[in-house]
Protein backbone atom coordinates (compact mmCIF):
# COMPACT_ATOMS: atom_id res chain seq x y z
CA UNK A 1 0.00 0.00 0.00
CA UNK A 2 2.86 2.04 0.87
CA UNK A 3 6.46 2.16 -0.74
CA UNK A 4 9.02 4.91 -0.15
CA UNK A 5 12.49 4.02 -1.72
CA UNK A 6 15.71 6.29 -0.83
CA UNK A 7 14.04 9.03 -0.48
CA UNK A 8 16.12 12.09 1.05
CA UNK A 9 14.95 15.19 2.07
CA UNK A 10 16.74 18.15 3.12
CA UNK A 11 16.12 22.07 4.20
CA UNK A 12 19.07 24.06 3.66
CA UNK A 13 21.89 22.48 4.88
CA UNK A 14 19.87 20.42 7.56
CA UNK A 15 19.14 16.82 6.39
CA UNK A 16 15.74 15.91 7.74
CA UNK A 17 15.21 12.22 5.76
CA UNK A 18 18.10 10.45 4.62
CA UNK A 19 17.92 7.60 1.91
CA UNK A 20 15.06 6.42 3.78
CA UNK A 21 13.08 3.26 2.58
CA UNK A 22 10.05 1.47 3.78
CA UNK A 23 7.24 -0.66 2.51
CA UNK A 24 3.83 -0.91 4.59
CA UNK A 25 1.70 -3.51 3.60
CA UNK A 26 -2.15 -3.43 3.11
CA UNK A 27 -3.99 -4.17 6.34
CA UNK A 28 -0.87 -3.29 8.30
CA UNK A 29 -0.81 -0.33 11.21
CA UNK A 30 2.75 0.96 11.22
CA UNK A 31 4.35 3.26 13.80
CA UNK A 32 7.02 5.36 13.28
CA UNK A 33 9.23 6.75 16.51
CA UNK A 34 11.94 9.07 17.26
CA UNK A 35 13.04 12.03 19.18
CA UNK A 36 11.77 15.69 18.36
CA UNK A 37 13.78 16.87 14.99
CA UNK A 38 14.40 13.05 13.86
CA UNK A 39 12.74 13.37 10.40
CA UNK A 40 8.79 11.97 11.17
CA UNK A 41 6.91 14.60 10.58
CA UNK A 42 8.52 15.87 7.33
CA UNK A 43 8.31 11.87 6.28
CA UNK A 44 4.65 12.11 7.05
CA UNK A 45 4.33 15.31 4.67
CA UNK A 46 6.10 13.82 1.95
CA UNK A 47 3.92 10.57 1.96
CA UNK A 48 0.43 13.44 1.95
CA UNK A 49 2.69 15.25 -0.98
CA UNK A 50 2.91 18.42 1.15
CA UNK A 51 6.68 18.55 0.64
CA UNK A 52 7.92 16.61 -1.96
CA UNK A 53 11.48 14.60 -1.73
CA UNK A 54 14.77 16.02 -2.97
CA UNK A 55 15.34 11.98 -3.96
CA UNK A 56 13.75 8.80 -4.23
CA UNK A 57 10.13 7.92 -4.77
CA UNK A 58 7.20 7.21 -2.47
CA UNK A 59 4.11 4.90 -3.93
CA UNK A 60 0.57 5.03 -2.42
CA UNK A 61 -1.48 1.62 -3.77
CA UNK A 62 0.98 1.59 -6.68
CA UNK A 63 0.30 5.63 -7.39
CA UNK A 64 3.53 7.95 -7.53
CA UNK A 65 2.74 10.60 -5.16
CA UNK A 66 5.69 12.89 -7.13
CA UNK A 67 4.60 12.17 -11.38
CA UNK A 68 0.43 12.18 -9.91
CA UNK A 69 -0.16 14.15 -7.17
CA UNK A 70 -3.69 14.36 -6.80
CA UNK A 71 -4.28 10.66 -8.06
CA UNK A 72 -2.33 9.87 -5.06
CA UNK A 73 -3.74 12.22 -2.79
CA UNK A 74 -7.13 11.13 -2.99
CA UNK A 75 -6.18 7.90 -1.44
CA UNK A 76 -4.93 9.59 1.87
CA UNK A 77 -6.31 10.93 4.44
CA UNK A 78 -3.91 13.36 6.13
CA UNK A 79 -3.77 14.51 10.10
CA UNK A 80 -1.05 16.71 11.06
CA UNK A 81 0.22 16.78 14.45
CA UNK A 82 -1.61 20.36 15.05
CA UNK A 83 -4.78 20.12 13.12
CA UNK A 84 -6.59 23.33 12.00
CA UNK A 85 -10.22 23.63 11.34
CA UNK A 86 -11.90 26.69 10.04
CA UNK A 87 -12.87 28.71 12.85
CA UNK A 88 -16.10 30.16 12.11
CA UNK A 89 -17.54 26.47 10.71
CA UNK A 90 -19.06 24.64 12.97
CA UNK A 91 -17.82 20.95 13.31
CA UNK A 92 -20.32 19.69 11.26
CA UNK A 93 -19.94 22.06 8.81
CA UNK A 94 -16.17 21.49 8.41
CA UNK A 95 -17.00 17.39 7.77
CA UNK A 96 -19.83 18.58 5.31
CA UNK A 97 -16.78 20.43 3.47
CA UNK A 98 -14.43 17.58 3.76
CA UNK A 99 -17.07 15.35 2.29
CA UNK A 100 -17.90 17.62 -0.82
CA UNK A 101 -13.94 17.90 -1.13
CA UNK A 102 -14.14 14.18 -1.36
CA UNK A 103 -16.78 14.40 -3.96
CA UNK A 104 -18.82 11.82 -1.24
CA UNK A 105 -22.64 11.76 -1.98
CA UNK A 106 -24.07 13.89 0.48
CA UNK A 107 -26.39 11.35 1.95
CA UNK A 108 -23.63 8.99 2.57
CA UNK A 109 -21.80 11.80 3.76
CA UNK A 110 -24.41 12.60 6.39
CA UNK A 111 -24.58 9.34 7.35
CA UNK A 112 -21.15 9.31 8.22
CA UNK A 113 -21.51 12.61 9.92
CA UNK A 114 -24.04 11.04 12.14
CA UNK A 115 -21.71 7.46 12.82
CA UNK A 116 -18.60 9.89 14.10
CA UNK A 117 -20.86 12.58 15.97
CA UNK A 118 -21.92 9.30 18.25
CA UNK A 119 -18.82 7.67 17.96
CA UNK A 120 -16.34 10.17 19.34
CA UNK A 121 -19.15 12.22 21.65
CA UNK A 122 -19.62 14.42 19.86
CA UNK A 123 -23.16 15.65 20.65
CA UNK A 124 -24.15 18.86 21.86
CA UNK A 125 -20.96 20.93 20.59
CA UNK A 126 -20.48 19.75 17.02
CA UNK A 127 -22.42 22.23 15.90
CA UNK A 128 -20.96 25.03 17.65
CA UNK A 129 -18.02 27.10 15.51
CA UNK A 130 -14.84 25.70 15.78
CA UNK A 131 -13.29 28.61 17.22
CA UNK A 132 -14.79 27.37 20.78
CA UNK A 133 -12.77 24.20 20.40
CA UNK A 134 -9.99 22.86 22.94
CA UNK A 135 -7.56 20.94 21.26
CA UNK A 136 -9.40 17.63 22.11
CA UNK A 137 -12.32 18.56 20.56
CA UNK A 138 -10.35 19.74 16.95
CA UNK A 139 -8.32 16.31 17.51
CA UNK A 140 -11.85 14.79 17.46
CA UNK A 141 -13.26 16.64 14.16
CA UNK A 142 -9.47 15.98 12.28
CA UNK A 143 -9.84 12.38 13.24
CA UNK A 144 -13.56 12.28 11.74
CA UNK A 145 -13.10 13.89 8.77
CA UNK A 146 -9.87 11.28 8.16
CA UNK A 147 -12.68 8.33 8.74
CA UNK A 148 -15.25 10.25 6.97
CA UNK A 149 -13.55 9.24 3.56
CA UNK A 150 -12.12 5.59 4.23
CA UNK A 151 -9.02 5.84 2.52
CA UNK A 152 -6.74 3.36 1.23
CA UNK A 153 -4.20 4.94 3.43
CA UNK A 154 -4.26 6.73 6.96
CA UNK A 155 -1.41 9.39 7.85
CA UNK A 156 -1.79 10.55 10.81
CA UNK A 157 0.93 12.73 13.53
CA UNK A 158 0.55 12.26 17.10
CA UNK A 159 -3.18 10.96 17.28
CA UNK A 160 -3.64 10.46 20.90
CA UNK A 161 -2.97 14.15 21.90
CA UNK A 162 -5.63 16.12 23.29
CA UNK A 163 -7.90 13.22 23.65
CA UNK A 164 -9.35 11.93 26.47
CA UNK A 165 -8.50 7.59 27.26
CA UNK A 166 -12.43 7.03 26.10
CA UNK A 167 -11.86 8.81 22.83
CA UNK A 168 -8.15 7.47 22.46
CA UNK A 169 -9.44 3.62 22.75
CA UNK A 170 -11.97 4.87 19.83
CA UNK A 171 -9.84 5.89 17.85
CA UNK A 172 -7.83 3.05 18.39
CA UNK A 173 -10.85 0.78 17.43
CA UNK A 174 -11.35 2.64 14.82
CA UNK A 175 -7.89 2.70 13.26
CA UNK A 176 -7.60 -1.37 13.88
CA UNK A 177 -11.36 -1.69 11.70
CA UNK A 178 -10.01 0.65 9.06
CA UNK A 179 -6.97 -1.79 8.81
CA UNK A 180 -9.30 -5.54 9.15
CA UNK A 181 -11.26 -3.86 6.09
CA UNK A 182 -7.69 -3.60 4.39
CA UNK A 183 -6.58 0.02 4.48
CA UNK A 184 -3.26 0.53 5.97
CA UNK A 185 -2.11 3.27 8.41
CA UNK A 186 1.36 5.06 9.26
CA UNK A 187 1.29 6.63 12.42
CA UNK A 188 3.61 8.69 14.39
CA UNK A 189 3.81 9.32 17.99
CA UNK A 190 6.02 9.76 21.10
CA UNK A 191 3.85 7.60 23.85
CA UNK A 192 5.75 4.13 23.48
CA UNK A 193 2.90 2.27 25.38
CA UNK A 194 0.36 3.72 23.00
CA UNK A 195 1.47 3.17 19.76
CA UNK A 196 3.02 0.01 20.78
CA UNK A 197 -0.78 -1.45 21.70
CA UNK A 198 -1.83 0.27 18.09
CA UNK A 199 0.73 -1.04 15.66
CA UNK A 200 1.84 -3.91 13.77
CA UNK A 201 5.21 -3.29 13.15
CA UNK A 202 6.98 -0.13 14.29
CA UNK A 203 10.65 1.68 13.18
CA UNK A 204 12.64 4.54 14.78
CA UNK A 205 13.66 6.84 12.82
CA UNK A 206 17.08 9.43 14.01
CA UNK A 207 19.04 11.67 12.33
CA UNK A 208 16.72 10.83 9.30
CA UNK A 209 17.45 7.60 9.05
CA UNK A 210 15.15 4.49 9.90
CA UNK A 211 17.44 2.79 12.12
CA UNK A 212 15.85 -0.45 12.91
CA UNK A 213 12.13 -1.87 12.44
CA UNK A 214 10.42 -4.24 15.35
CA UNK A 215 7.37 -6.66 15.45
CA UNK A 216 5.37 -5.24 17.57
CA UNK A 217 4.43 -8.65 19.24
CA UNK A 218 7.63 -9.85 19.78
CA UNK A 219 8.35 -6.74 22.20
CA UNK A 220 6.92 -5.31 25.85
CA UNK A 221 7.52 -1.94 26.80
CA UNK A 222 10.48 -2.38 28.76
CA UNK A 223 11.67 -4.06 25.72
CA UNK A 224 10.90 -0.96 23.36
CA UNK A 225 12.00 1.61 25.95
CA UNK A 226 15.32 -0.08 26.34
CA UNK A 227 15.45 -0.13 22.33
CA UNK A 228 14.36 3.46 21.55
CA UNK A 229 17.00 5.13 24.08
CA UNK A 230 20.10 2.28 22.77
CA UNK A 231 19.04 3.65 19.17
CA UNK A 232 18.40 7.89 19.81
CA UNK A 233 21.23 7.75 22.76
CA UNK A 234 18.39 9.63 24.67
CA UNK A 235 17.27 8.73 28.20
CA UNK A 236 14.92 10.23 30.79
CA UNK A 237 17.24 12.91 32.59
CA UNK A 238 17.16 12.87 36.91
CA UNK A 239 15.72 14.93 38.15
CA UNK A 240 15.54 14.57 42.44
CA UNK A 241 18.45 16.22 43.26
CA UNK A 242 16.74 19.23 41.69
CA UNK A 243 14.17 19.87 45.05
CA UNK A 244 16.88 18.50 47.47
CA UNK A 245 18.98 21.44 47.87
Amino acid sequence: MLLISGVTKSYGRTKAVDRLSLRVGPGEVFGLLGPNGAGKTTTLKMISGLVFPDSGTIEVAGVDTITRPDEARSRIAFVPDQPTLYPKLTGREFLRFMGRARALPPREVGERIDFCERLFEMEGWIDIRAEAYSHGMTQRVALSAAFLSKPSLYVIDEPLVGLDPAAAGTFARMIRAAADGGASAIISSHTLSAILKLCDRLGVIHEGRLAAVFEARSLSEADLEAAYFGITGTSPAEAGSYFSG
